[in-house]
């Protein structure tokens, strides 16, 4: 019985790396390719072992000195006083902020998931089960951004106890500095999306602009394993954050993963502003390729976009309608009209080769080509791109 249910697990495996990994314009922009070497750390023994602060467990000498050495290079990559590695995700991450930071009752100021903001934060998600006040930034839609004026004046009239910057479709950067300098409260970036582009130093300085926190996932534009990451330049502020994740938010960090970070850090400080730029530039071009085969794309008055994301300009029913029809020809995206570049990029995909995938994409929205036809393409197409740019070039003993 066990013999059928390996094999099972082993052709589902396998089955999923040669789809995704081999036949797949991968454009899930909460998606991105970890390294040979990030991933050899996943499967080390540091995946079996615990670690904590009260020293409960022995044994941890070389897991504390991984902890302190990944949260020294988080520091390094994003300009920072304070980091804390040990969240699971960027979800965790928020919940250790707003556990800190708020009370029943307290007003918190977002992005509406209606205009792309994360729907874990307001209902039902984080604030809901908290039972806080959740506001939204007034939005300017065609802009596809914060309204800075109408937000100042909301930020001077609620007293917002905890203002969120950042959003799940965010194509610019956003007003932090104008908006946060009239907060009364705490003002932080969720920066989930768009942390490798602000390591690479190619979309917005939140901890510059004012923010007091940035925390975020460590697996989108970002090309680390899943997980999260809290970083501030204010100590107070991070004390009263940090200081309650072990035991209240997470027990267990996920050793491996945080080896895994460690490998991605350091790829973002060798590689990081090169990688940046061209994600942006890649994202840039695929939304003018796009617009030059019919394909509707929000944003053009502002130049598409400045982040590893290309918003599509249809009605929700399209949008799904759309992603379903592109994942039968083997393009992945998600039904939110979200494509993103960050994983092309790192397979080495660049500006040239944004006009075939923005046709190919066309041949699918638009109807151009049978849905055959386009995946043989893009098949074609994947096969030459298989080697992961972007990484270090030495090699792990576990791999050897």
């Amino acid at each position: 019985m066990s013999h059928q249910y390996l094999d099972r697990l082993e052709k589902v495996v396998s089955q999923h790396e040669e789809w995704r990994l081999r036949d797949c314009l991968n454009l899930i922009p909460a998606e991105n390719r970890g390294s040979p070497q990030m991933r050899a750390m996943l499967s080390s023994d540091f995946g079996n072992r615990y670690t904590a602060p009260d020293r409960f467990y022995r044994g941890t000498r070389y897991s504390d000195e991984l902890l302190s050495l990944t949260e020294e290079l988080a520091r390094k990559v994003f300009n920072a006083r304070y980091a804390d590695v040990r969240p699971l995700s960027g979800h965790i991450a928020n919940m250790a902020v707003l556990l800190s930071l708020t009370k029943k009752g307290d007003k918190i100021l977002s992005v509406s998931p209606d205009e792309g903001g994360y729907p874990g934060i307001a209902r039902p998600g984080l604030a809901e089960l908290l039972e806080l006040e959740n506001l939204f930034f007034p939005y300017d839609h065609e802009a596809v951004n914060i309204d800075a004026k109408e937000a100042i004046s909301l930020v001077k009239s609620a007293e917002p106890k905890v203002i969120l910057f950042g959003a799940s479709h965010i194509v610019f950067p956003q007003p932090v500095k104008e908006v946060g300098r009239r907060a009364s409260g705490t003002v932080a970036f969720d920066g989930s999306h768009v942390l490798g582009l602000i390591a690479g130093g190619e979309f917005q300085d939140p901890l510059r602009e004012g923010c007091s926190l940035l925390y975020g996932s460590t697996h989108k534009s970002l090309p680390g394993p899943q997980g999260g990451i809290i970083l501030s330049n204010n100590e107070e502020v991070f004390r009263a954050v940090s200081g309650p994740v072990f035991p209240g938010v997470v027990d267990n960090i996920h050793l491996n993963r945080v080896a895994a970070l460690a490998v991605a850090l350091l790829e973002m400080i060798q590689f990081g502003k090169a990688y940046a730029q061209a994600v942006v530039k890649n994202s840039q071009a695929l939304a003018k390729a796009l617009v030059a085969e019919g394909v509707r794309v929000r944003g053009a008055a502002q130049g598409y976009t400045k982040s590893h994301q290309v918003l599509l300009d249809y009605d929700a029913a399209k949008l799904e309608s759309n992603a379903a029809r592109l994942e039968q020809a083997n393009i992945i995206a998600d039904n939110g009209g979200r494509l993103g570049t960050s994983e092309l990029t790192r397979m080495g995909y660049g500006i040239a080769d944004m006009g075939t995938v923005a046709e190919l994409i066309a041949m699918v929205v638009l109807g151009r080509k049978p849905i055959d036809f386009v995946q043989k393409r893009v098949k074609s197409m994947v096969r030459q791109f298989q080697e992961p740019k972007f990484v270090l070039q030495s090699v792990p003993k576990i791999l050897e």
